[in-house]
């Protein structure tokens, strides 16, 4: 059969297929568009004070002082309370924080090229083809290239569509005529600038990711020298506290030791011991979500056997970590995948978990396994503090940090973690979600298609 006739030979996985490439493309530009309004974030009150009142003040400029030949006032007013919400953002609910970056979009969208835009088309005068340069100039500093096209396209059409709509609207065809080549020339160099810049970010977060590595490897042999140095002493630390014992009740000059001190000493060891496996685990992870993952091949493997191999694994700081994870005793399935992703993703769930229920001081965690007849899947719950409704939405984002927003209780972290357990999942044809109410608890699941019917690498 042609690849045009396999493409259409099951139409309900074709459209699935389409719709699902369409999301994923609709959510990594949404990943884009938060990452640009995060970067825009520190400057938002100042942006949203100065674009309300400066909408505001310059109409008795353009409409007295220097007169135009068209002005506005209610559509300047209009425009303008668009950056209201931005100068009060401290202010803002905290559920409604989700919704900033869309937000922010349309408010620049409305306020500069469609409204500069419109006036532009409307005046046609050098004061306005000065402040639509501007404006152009503006949204390059704020947006990458793609988010620029798309703010600047929308906004030119909405201005454009509203242009001939007016009535009495001429169009002033020799000075717009003009203005076009120094507009594209203007457009063309800002986004040759903003690749470049792009390309030396890349290269600098290549540069650190390698330099990251080398310091992981290097790391490793200290971290054996320590770990030998542990057995060593856990190996011979018994027969001397029994020395020193047997010489005090003989009476011996032997330094006196009390008996806590004793027990902090038979205890470090095993601390030393714990600590280097747990900086062992990490430099794994780290390692790991360095690696490209496309490369790590795919195999059948027990999900039950895979979890219980995790929690045997896991570097827990103390035996109260390990008592508040539950597995349920029943439930087991085949997946195509790879033991080190698989048990690398239930290390990074697992670590949050931990992480989250411990600072809170309450919390249990539990893992269920459950087959199922047209997907497979694993939940990880624990009833600890929650996610913020407003993180929610991008803790799957690479280097996403909320402790960095200044959040109380926020993850000490590189953000790295959850983006590579959502890259593994989708490399062995499953994928990751996470349903969270703040304050009450946090649930991933791991959903896998069932061997038949999943793709095989």
């Amino acid at each position: 059969m042609s690849p045009a006739g396999h493409k259409f030979a099951n139409p309900v996985r074709f459209v699935r297929m389409q719709a699902w490439l369409f999301l994923r493309a609709m959510g990594r530009f949404e990943s884009t568009m938060f990452a640009r309004t995060r970067y825009s974030q520190p400057k938002m009150v100042a942006i949203g004070v100065v674009g309300c009142f400066s909408l505001a003040i310059y109409y008795p400029v353009w409409a007295f002082l220097f007169p135009q030949p068209y002005e506005n006032l209610p559509l300047r007013l209009a425009c303008s309370a668009t950056f209201l919400p931005l100068a009060l953002l401290p202010w803002w609910p905290r559920r409604f924080r989700a919704w900033l970056p869309s937000y922010w979009y349309l408010a620049m969208t409305i306020a500069l090229p469609f409204f500069v835009g419109y006036m532009t088309l409307r005046n046609a005068t050098p004061a306005w083809l000065m402040t639509h340069m501007a404006a152009v100039m503006l949204l390059m500093m704020l947006f990458d290239v793609a988010s620029f096209l798309l703010v600047f396209t929308v906004g030119s059409i909405f201005a454009t569509i509203a242009f001939l709509l007016s009535p009495a609207a001429h169009l002033h065809v020799a000075p717009m005529l003009e203005y076009i080549p120094l507009l594209l020339f203007a457009m063309v160099g800002g986004a040759v600038c903003s690749v470049s810049s792009s390309m030396a970010e890349q290269s600098r977060l290549d540069a650190l990711t390698a330099a990251s590595n080398n310091i992981a490897h290097e790391l490793r042999t200290p971290l054996g020298s320590l770990r030998i140095a542990a057995k060593a002493v856990g190996r011979f630390m018994p027969d001397l506290i029994r020395s020193h014992r047997l010489a005090e009740s003989e009476g011996l000059p032997v330094p006196e030791l009390r008996e806590q001190n004793l027990h902090a000493l038979e205890r470090s060891v095993g601390v030393m011991e714990r600590e280097v496996t747990y900086a062992n685990t990490i430099i794994d992870m780290l390692l790991l979500a360095a690696r490209p993952i496309g490369e790590v091949p795919l195999h059948p493997l027990s999900a039950r056997e895979c979890v219980e191999q995790a929690l045997r694994r896991y570097p827990y700081g103390s035996r109260a970590e390990r008592d508040r994870i539950m597995l349920s005793p029943t439930g087991d399935f085949t997946l195509m995948g790879a033991e080190s992703l698989f048990v690398h993703v239930l290390f990074n769930l697992l670590r949050n978990a931990l992480f989250h229920t411990g600072r809170a001081g309450k919390g249990e965690i539990g893992i269920y396994i459950e087959p199922g007849e047209t997907s497979n899947r694993i939940r990880v719950y624990d009833s600890g503090p929650g996610i913020p409704p407003d993180v929610l939405p991008r803790i799957f984002n690479r280097f996403y940090s909320y402790s960095s927003e200044g959040h109380e209780g926020g993850v000490t972290g590189l953000g790295i973690g959850l983006a590579f357990s959502l890259a593994a999942m989708e490399h062995m044809g499953g994928g990751i979600v996470c349903h969270s109410n703040w304050g009450e608890f946090t649930e991933f699941t791991l959903d896998f298609p069932l061997p038949d019917t999943g793709d095989t690498q």
